[in-house]
This record gives C-alpha cells, sequence and structure tokens, in this order.
C-alpha cells in the first residue's frame, strides 16, 4: 500500500520506521526531519539529554521522542531499532538531509525488496557548506536502510558501529544523502577529541597489540590516502583540513591505547 504526499509517492506508515539518535542536534534537525516527513513512515528519536532546541523542535514536528542515557553508538542504535514499529528501517543522524528524488527509491526498496538486503546510501558531504568531491569523504556510503530481523548492531562497538545483516549489502544509486558535517574547524576538532578518545578506548579493550610506532605510521597513511591517493587536494583548503584532522585522529587513537595500555599495566 501507498499513499501520495506532495507530489512524491510515499510509503504507507505500517512499513518504515524513521530513527534518529540525537543529543544537543537542533541546528540541522528541522530540514532534516522536513526531508523524510513526506514518506509517510513513523518517525521517533531517541536522545539522551540535549540541552538545546531539539525536543523543542521535534515537539512542534509532531515526532515523539524517548529518553535514554547515552551508551555508545551500538548499544544507542539497536535500543531504538528494537522499539520501532516496523521492520523496516532509516536510520538517520541529525545532520542528514534526504534529498527529494532518494524518496521513491526508498519507497520501492521497502515495497518489494528482499528484506535480507540492507542498503549503503551514498551522501553527498559538505564543510564550511562547501561541497567536498574528493578525499575520505569523497565516497562516502553509510549502511542506513535495512530489514531489523536480518541483523543487528553490536552494543559494544561505542563509535564507528555498523549494522551487521544475515544478507548482502547492495548500494542504492545515486546520492540519497546531503550530509553538512561540520560548520567550522573547531567543531571538526572537538569531533576529533571525543572520537579518538572512543576509539582508544575500543583498541585498549579488545587487547590489540599495541607498538609505540604506530600512532606515526596510522597517521602518515591516513594523510597519504585521503589528500593524496583519493585527491583530497582538490578540494582546497577543505580538503587539506579533512585530511590533516583524519590524520590527526589516527595518531591520537592509537596514542591515547598505548597510554591506557601503559596505565593498566602499573
Amino acid at each position: 500500500m501507498s499513499i501520495y504526499f506532495g507530489g512524491h509517492v510515499a510509503v504507507a506508515a505500517s512499513a518504515l520506521s524513521v530513527i534518529y539518535i540525537t543529543r544537543d542536534a537542533g541546528r540541522l534537525l528541522r530540514a532534516s526531519l522536513g526531508s523524510v516527513v513526506p514518506l509517510g513512515a513513523e518517525i521517533f528519536l531517541v536522545d539522551s539529554g540535549s540541552t538545546d532546541d531539539t525536543l523543542t523542535i521535534a515537539t512542534e514536528m509532531g515526532v515523539k521522542t524517548i529518553q535514554r542515557p547515552w551508551l555508545g553508538f551500538g548499544a544507542q542504535r539497536q535500543f531504538a531499532v528494537e522499539l520501532a514499529a516496523n521492520d523496516w528501517i532509516l536510520m538517520l543522524d541529525a545532520d542528514e538531509i534526504l534529498r527529494d528524488q532518494a524518496r521513491s527509491a526508498i519507497v520501492d526498496v521497502v515495497r518489494s525488496s528482499d528484506p535480507h538486503v540492507a542498503y549503503a546510501l551514498r551522501r553527498y558531504n559538505y564543510l564550511h557548506g562547501k561541497a567536498i568531491r574528493h578525499g575520505d569523504w569523497g565516497r562516502d556510503y553509510v549502511v542506513r536502510l535495512f530489514n531489523r530481523r536480518y541483523g543487528h548492531y553490536r552494543p559494544e562497538d561505542t563509535v564507528h558501529e555498523s549494522w551487521y545483516g544475515q544478507g548482502e549489502t547492495r548500494r542504492m544509486q545515486g546520492y540519497i544523502l546531503d550530509h553538512h558535517s561540520f560548520p567550522s574547524y573547531a567543531d571538526m576538532l572537538d569531533k576529533l577529541r571525543r572520537y579518538a578518545a572512543l576509539n582508544a578506548q575500543q583498541v585498549h579493550q579488545r587487547g590489540k597489540v599495541l607498538h609505540a610506532y604506530m600512532p606515526m605510521t596510522h597517521a602518515l597513511a591516513a594523510f597519504w590516502r585521503g589528500y593524496f591517493w583519493r585527491l583530497g587536494f582538490l578540494d582546497g583548503v577543505e580538503g587539506a583540513a579533512i585530511a590533516w584532522t583524519t590524520a590527526l585522529g589516527a595518531f591520537m587513537k592509537y596514542a591515547m591505547a598505548l597510554e591506557l595500555r601503559d596505565h593498566s599495566q602499573q
């Protein structure tokens, strides 16, 4: 069953749930929610203590919210998936906006696709409002459309969580999402700090063998890959900033993991 909404075919609300996990996500939430409302799906967000206007925006747009303390990305996403009313899930971040032309493709998947198949959606990334076409952000696919009966998120993945599906993963054609990740370099550095600490904890908890040379080798490899191999230099200052912060993040991940190892042995 489908309905027509604003000139677009929308999937019946009984077939799809759109999920957000949020904390202080008000900057682009209204635009993001507005891009998925025409799907006619269940929409809700799991919030972990927002103090900005996130909850106000959700209330104004008729979107239900569930409060839950933050336990890591994997645990939070799996909790949200289990709360959904429907099996087909579209998992979004509040800084992602669904493109108009992508809605019909999502509807087709939900109505007729093999439920064992998960779909990777291509994101068009922006920094400072500038489209990033190269480097590590240039070919960015994220698995966000799937049937929850055939996979899961791992609660132990506190960062860089993935959907672990039981079937194949297919890439949906074309750009599906516009991703407005950082309004400033300061925001990039703040996220780098938080993610480096989470990544280091994950490496430490998994008992990975560490060596003193690893921070530098991983940082150099990350910079070379993003700036030269993937042509990040073609994106100008923004491309250089992405390559440098990615490299610094890799360095700090392993440097902090070494620090955690040394502290645990004292």
